[in-house]
């Protein structure tokens, strides 16, 4: 089968469930993406949101399920911030983490951060965590200070991420605007897989497998961008999932893919409007992301990499404009730049957006309209939660 860039763009969103058949929970959508990245966690939030059905999940909800332990957040692939399920948190983070502490290590160094310093400061976090305790990064900072431990600067940061890397802890119930931890085996238990021997090449086909069927068509590179795992090892988990996947040529670079299992069929009525946030898996796991989402060539990657400020409006699969949520008295105002003039048609399908966006946070969200952005009064209050 031969596709086009805009075909890829397309397949990308309909195979990250953002269009077509939709996840039921938020816990579906990060167990069915592998990880979701989720550094800007008020707007990750809404990541998860808008690929479950209209109504069905709100900001709110989210919050609970990481309180609740079926999603957690922490540092596992690049490294960054993401949520990844319970049951795949160990065996992905004993495929990752080597790479990203062989990464950091140069910066350890320099943070005069020794192996005896980090073994004693995971000790001392989780003392600090026994019986079900959640700390922010503040109070665990505290305990590493009485302890002698100088958690001052970035060494703090350090400190945490080792011991997340070595599954000692992870994210707990949010506190207000805080993250909290928790001890991971307290927070989520290890099951008998868990603590069965590791199968690195088990791990390395079952996270290749799970990218390339929810992310396809991508590339080698978009793997190894997405994962932190080397060329070689990509080239190898595609190996063993080679019965499984399908390969396509497209504009002179072989895609992977796991075929198509939809069809048009569950393809959105055109013109269908996005607001994505500037981390959503659409925008930031693919190494070279900018071609298959502006084809169109409205403007420049430069532009697509202003986040946490600005964020992308897709129309259909293509970015049309920039927005940014700012908080107002009863809710939000969510300002717009677009790059060109919507058409009526885009325009019902921009308000529609606004309205299930609105629907999400549970709160009003007005408009405030820049350059060549729909033609509404500023600050008019667009949408309302039921």
């Amino acid at each position: 089968m031969g596709i086009d860039l805009l075909e890829v763009a397309r397949l990308r969103l309909r195979n990250q469930r953002v269009t077509g058949e939709k996840l039921k929970t938020a816990a579906d959508v990060v167990a069915w993406l592998g990880c979701v990245q989720a550094q800007e966690y008020s707007l990750a939030k809404w990541s998860l949101g808008m690929r479950v059905p209209d109504g069905s999940l709100h900001d709110a909800d989210v919050d609970a399920a990481l309180a609740q332990g079926e999603i957690l957040r922490t540092h596992i692939l690049r490294p960054t911030w993401h949520f990844v399920a319970p049951a795949d948190i160990r065996w992905i983070m004993r495929l990752t983490a080597p790479r990203i502490l062989a990464g950091s290590a140069h910066r350890m160094r320099w943070l005069e951060l020794d192996d005896d310093q980090v073994s004693r400061a995971n000790e001392v976090m989780a003392g600090a965590l026994e019986g079900g305790t959640q700390l922010t990064r503040p109070e665990l900072q505290a305990e590493l200070a009485r302890a002698g431990l100088h958690p001052d600067g970035q060494r703090i940061a350090y400190m945490v991420m080792a011991a997340e890397m070595s599954c000692i802890l992870a994210s707990a119930a949010p506190r207000g605007a805080k993250q909290t931890y928790a001890l991971l085996d307290d927070f989520t238990p290890p099951t008998a897989a868990d603590r069965a021997p590791f199968d690195r090449d088990h791990a390395l086909a079952t996270l290749t497998l799970r990218y390339f069927t929810s992310h396809g068509p991508a590339t080698i590179a978009d793997f190894t961008w997405w994962s932190g795992i080397s060329q070689a090892d990509t080239k190898r988990g595609l190996a063993i999932n080679a019965t499984a996947l399908e390969q396509v040529d497209v504009a002179g670079e072989r895609f992977w893919w796991a075929g198509d299992r939809g069809g048009s069929a569950d393809s959105p009525d055109s013109p269908s409007v996005h607001l994505m946030q500037a981390y959503d898996e659409y925008v930031v796991a693919y190494k070279s992301p900018r071609t298959p989402i502006n084809v169109a060539n409205l403007t420049t990657p430069a532009v697509l990499q202003r986040p946490p400020f600005y964020h992308a409006v897709f129309v259909d699969t293509q970015v049309t404009g920039l927005w940014r949520r700012l908080n107002a008295d009863d809710g939000y105002r969510v300002e717009t730049t677009m790059l060109r003039r919507l058409t009526p048609r885009e325009q019902e399908a921009f308000d529609a957006e606004l309205l299930r966006y609105s629907d999400f946070v549970q709160a009003p969200v007005a408009l405030t309209a820049k350059g060549a952005s729909p033609k509404r009064p500023d600050g008019a209050a667009i949408s309302r939660p039921g």
